[in-house]
């Protein structure tokens, strides 16, 4: 019998510690090859929970990672949960390879993916934000991870939605942030836990402001949480012209983006979630055009910690920590309710707390509100797309508060909501299918959806039409992956499509005035993405082809068409060559 190695002649306490040592799970796996008692120490080696956390920052509920991690190491077998998401992200990475091959089934492809959740986030944050700059298909990369990830980001942001609608607890910062994660999500993965964890710290902060901060009555407790908001900067917005401005409607970037500006309901529904931490009761009340926070006083005392008696008459204060830390008295209330239209007769129907659902819709409104003034003049350097596409999902989910007006409040944004998924969102069709098609049972639309739905699906599993250049394209001058700038309005973007002439119906062709140009509709026309992510058909001779490189957020659009800039060309190359073969 050969003798062991010297190295594996030490005691198995020994080796394991050599093994704890290797620095990769591919040198721990090797070791492991090296005779049958290395791969016995290395099966049962705690070194797979180092790998497991080094490798996975996200792990799904499922897993109960949290009671692993409290639990005696041994219980948990970690070199089979290590096998378990390296398969899991062989097979993700395997669909996502596919699809970067074929615009065929490339969005089923995506689905797939983004249905594994958490289980394939790591791997996608790596392509999107670890794909070399020189790889051949480095824009394509990134764009598809990143777009797989916004599918899981929404589908978890309208879970929330949906749970609200059917009447679970759901607190009102979680449900804000769901309209964040549509908007931010790529870049804040984790912005409901985030948003928890900020809100914590204030919390712990404001209890540090007094030794004896639980003694406080509630009335003192709920200044002094305006107090210190306002005195932080956390809330409010000095610049009245901004006001409307984007991203005043996202609790996070109020929470984390200096200057740390917001609308009236972002600030109180912040204001609201440090008290309840702090054991005030606060809720937004919905006072026409600017929400305050109610707080009522705990069973069996009054707002000053006195014990409640009959006489006791005001068991509920009012605070606008938006404006000021004092409290709003009852007389500034009822002038602000008068200030705002209502009667005096009905003042009753706002001054109590509002519920989630209605504070959610009032965001959504607000955001469609900012959305119009951005796309008006007022740009923001949010995406406006994203802004608008999450604002619709909540109207659509949530409906209205009242059951009567519910459905045709869906219906209103329905029309909007399919527009933005069919342009921009394609991947989101099974979405549809899950969580809006139930809110349409016995509905003319409910048919008219799945019917959508499904040409989705059949468009995208359908095998490209080849257009490949003929004796009569030769005119066609420019190509797929040309980058330009509209003679005209100035915007910039690339080219995904031509026509050898103009292809579009009389309607359009009259009403964008075609004749009137000097090649009319017999010249070619392009399909094009603009800078503002809008698709346009664009004359020929309305292009000014650009030598200058692209800016970056030009270049983020271009993956979901192309592999990569080439700089001696001066274009994108096509990764819809299946489609354009001789572009």
């Amino acid at each position: 019998m050969d003798k062991l190695p010297g190295l594996l002649q030490l005691p198995d306490e020994l080796l394991d510690s050599v093994i704890s040592q290797l620095a990769t799970p591919s040198d721990t796996a090797h070791f492991g090859l090296t005779c049958k008692h290395a791969h016995t120490l290395v099966g049962a080696s705690l070194v797979w929970r180092r790998h497991c956390l080094t490798q996975w920052q996200h792990w799904a509920p499922r897993y109960e990672l949290p009671v692993k991690l409290a639990q005696p190491p041994l219980h948990t077998d970690w070199r089979q949960l290590y096998v378990e998401r390296v398969n899991t992200d062989r097979t993700a990475a395997g669909l996502f390879e596919s699809l970067l091959l074929s615009q065929q089934n490339r969005v089923q492809r995506m689905q797939e993916i983004a249905v594994k959740g958490y289980d394939v986030q790591d791997l996608l944050l790596r392509l999107k934000n670890e794909t070399p700059d020189e790889a051949e298909d480095v824009l394509a990369r990134r764009w598809h991870a990143e777009a797989t990830l916004g599918i899981i980001h929404r589908t978890r942001a309208v879970d929330i939605w949906w749970r609200l609608h059917l009447g679970e607890d759901i607190t009102l910062e979680e449900a804000l942030s769901a309209n964040d994660i549509f908007v931010l999500g790529v870049d804040r993965a984790e912005i409901f836990e985030d948003v928890k964890i900020e809100l914590d710290r204030h919390a712990q902060r404001v209890r540090e402001t007094a030794a004896d901060f639980d003694q406080l009555s509630t009335r003192q407790r709920a200044v002094n949480i305006a107090e210190y908001l306002i005195a932080g900067g956390l809330v409010g917005n000095p610049d009245p012209a901004t006001y409307h401005a984007l991203r005043n409607n996202f609790i996070s970037l109020a929470l984390f983006d200096e200057p740390h500006t917001s609308l009236p309901l972002q600030s109180v529904a912040i204001y609201c979630a440090i008290a309840r931490r702090l054991g005030v009761d606060a809720r937004p009340s919905n006072v026409p055009g600017h929400v305050l926070a109610v707080v009522e006083a705990p069973p069996g005392q009054n707002l000053d910690g006195e014990p409640d008696t009959a006489s006791d008459r005001q068991q509920r204060m009012h605070m606008d920590p938006w404006r000021q830390s004092n409290e709003v008295t009852p007389d500034e209330l009822s002038l602000r309710l008068i200030q705002a239209g209502v009667p005096p007769h009905r003042h009753n129907d706002y001054i109590g707390g509002a519920d989630t659902l209605e504070m959610v819709l009032r965001t959504s409104r607000n955001i469609l509100r900012s959305v119009e003034s951005a796309r008006l003049g007022s740009p923001s350097q949010l995406d406006v797309e994203a802004a608008q596409y999450s604002a619709l999902w909540s109207m659509v989910i949530l409906g209205d508060g009242s059951p009567a007006l519910a459905t045709p409040r869906r219906l209103q944004c329905l029309q909007f909501l399919i527009v933005g998924l069919q342009k921009h969102y394609p991947e989101d069709s099974v979405l549809v299918m899950e969580k809006v098609l139930p809110l349409l049972e016995n509905l003319p639309e409910h048919d008219l959806v799945s019917e959508f739905a499904e040409h989705m699906r059949e468009d995208d599993a359908r095998e490209k039409i080849e257009k490949p250049r003929g004796d009569n394209d030769s005119r066609v001058q420019y190509r797929i992956g040309h980058y330009f700038q509209h003679k005209r309005y100035q915007y910039r973007g690339f080219i995904v499509g031509w026509d050898p002439n103009c292809v579009a119906g009389p309607g359009w062709i009259e009403r964008m005035g075609v004749d009137d140009l000097l090649g009319g509709r017999g010249q070619p026309f392009y399909n094009i993405v603009g800078d503002d992510r809008s698709s346009r058909y664009v004359a020929e001779e309305n292009i000014q082809l650009l030598e200058d490189p692209p800016s970056q957020e030009i270049l983020r659009l271009a993956g979901r068409f192309f592999k990569r800039w080439d700089e001696n060309e001066k274009r994108f190359r096509s990764n819809i060559r299946d489609e354009y073969p001789d572009d």
